[in-house]
């Protein structure tokens, strides 16, 4: 007899202590998170097929574990599930009102982040753990659907240099890609959506702690399906909602509940498992009427696997980083100290924090261009039956992951960044020529994108072993 497909899914909350550095713009004036818009959760599905076991996890922050902090933290769910660390994802959902995790270009709040970031590997594997011991037989299915509240946003601007604003003749992604799984009473359980969109509608005026519209957009479809709902960050490098940077809480609110609906329409229409009608009794009324019922068929079986491999992308090289650009950041930095110190208006604050942050952000790309040929990144692809999911840890453009979406061999096929880590922007090899800021905030070069969806596609070829 077959081992039957199980699941099971569990959530801890991460929500940081306000007070924490709150740094992720360039043009804010705050330093400290000031109070908590939404809490910020981990969420955790583990699946297995009998023989095979994956835990899927996701959390309200801008990125996931990367370097040795993601060994580390694969290292502990194992110890605790035992499913290798290999089978692992981790994903971020890329807000940019969450807390900074690393130190930031100020000071103010700065010794709150080693305790939090601490405490994060711990809950995270719990979280992993507790998923696992609710493995219970289910049933899946898929589905996909469409809301237009993402937009291109690069916007044509001056020569070589696009403006981050809504573009609607750029390319766009729109896709909602649904999976649904249920128990063996056939109530849901968990809803995976993935969907391709920035999350910083909430932005530099913002000074509360939020999971932006993802925290929104899983409520509603919790609050519909009775399902816990996973939000899959998509190939949103190049994506970003049609509010953005507005600082309004109700615009997030807005965008959350709009790609809400929709993934909850389709988890609804989803059948898990495959059913006729069949007439089950007669009544006589004014005629012989036949009262009809679903009857559930044996499902087909539901396939877990996970591969993955180290793909190396090119870098687009430049020379040596010179003395006058790590000088240049020491002295944006003491300028904004003294600003503060002097108690600066704010648009004199806001202006020195831009400045020391964009020249510590290119000093940042400088070395990686200059101290490296290539980049090893691990690309990973997560088969649950007829889904796969493809993991990459950039900040890939939506071209990148439709192209691999209509060329996978799956009835459907969900493409991610943000996952495993993350190395700044993949772009396709086009936007080099346009210009703009992912082309500034990105160490590879052109042909990357063209090795990335290649090397998708074998991880994929491999899944339908």
């Amino acid at each position: 007899m077959r081992e039957r497909f199980r699941a099971g899914v569990a959530r801890c909350d991460i929500t940081p202590p306000v007070g924490i550095a709150h740094g992720t713009w360039s043009a804010q004036v705050h330093e400290r998170a000031e109070g908590i818009d939404l809490p910020l959760w981990c969420t955790a599905l583990a699946v297995s097929d009998g023989v095979n076991e994956v835990i899927v996890a996701e959390w309200d922050l801008v990125c996931p574990p990367d370097g040795e902090w993601l060994v580390q933290a694969r290292k502990r769910i194992t110890e605790l599930t035992g499913v290798s660390g290999n089978h692992v994802r981790i994903s971020a959902s890329h807000t940019h009102s969450g807390p900074s995790i690393e130190p930031p270009w100020f000071e103010a709040g700065a010794e709150m982040i080693d305790p939090y970031v601490r405490s994060l590997t711990d809950r995270l594997a719990g979280t992993c753990l507790e998923a696992h011991r609710k493995l219970a037989p289910a049933f899946l299915g898929w589905g996909k659907g469409d809301c237009a509240v993402n937009t291109n946003r690069r916007l044509p601007w001056q020569p070589k240099r696009p403006i981050l604003a809504p573009n609607p003749a750029g390319f766009a992604d729109h896709e909602v890609g649904v999976i649904r799984i249920d128990d063996e009473k056939g109530s849901p359980i968990a809803v995976v959506v993935n969907y391709a969109a920035h999350p910083t509608i909430l932005a530099w005026d913002n000074r509360l702690v939020s999971p932006d519209y993802p925290g929104t957009l899983r409520r509603t479809v919790e609050d519909l399906t009775g399902a816990t709902c996973l939000f899959l960050q998509g190939a949103a490098g190049n994506q970003n909602t049609i509010c953005d940077y507005s600082n309004k809480v109700q615009d997030s609110r807005w965008v959350g509940r709009r790609i809400g609906l929709e993934a909850a329409r389709v988890a609804d229409r989803v059948e898990t498992r495959p059913s006729r009608l069949e007439v089950v009794r007669t009544v006589e009324s004014s005629w012989t009427m036949g009262v009809a019922d679903s009857i559930l068929m044996e499902g087909p079986e539901i396939p877990v696997k996970c591969v993955g491999h180290q793909v190396d992308l090119p870098v687009w090289k430049r020379g040596p980083v010179r003395d006058e650009e790590v000088a240049e950041v020491k002295r944006f930095r003491i300028r904004l100290a003294e600003l503060r110190e002097q108690k600066a208006p704010a648009q004199e604050i806001r202006e020195a924090n831009r400045l020391v942050r964009r020249a510590s952000m290119d000093l940042m790309l400088a070395r990686k261009r200059a101290e490296t040929d290539c980049i090893p990144l691990e690309f990973q692809a997560i088969r649950i039956g007829p889904v796969a999911l493809v993991a990459m840890p950039v900040e890939p453009f939506a071209e990148i992951g439709v192209e691999i979406k209509s060329r996978s061999p799956f009835q459907a096929t969900f493409v991610s960044g943000y996952s495993n880590g993350v190395e700044l922007y993949l772009p396709v090899a086009g936007a080099y020529e346009e210009g703009g800021y992912e082309v500034w905030m990105t160490p590879f070069s052109p042909e990357a994108a063209g090795i990335a969806v290649t090397e998708s596609l074998k991880l994929l070829a491999q899944l339908t072993g």
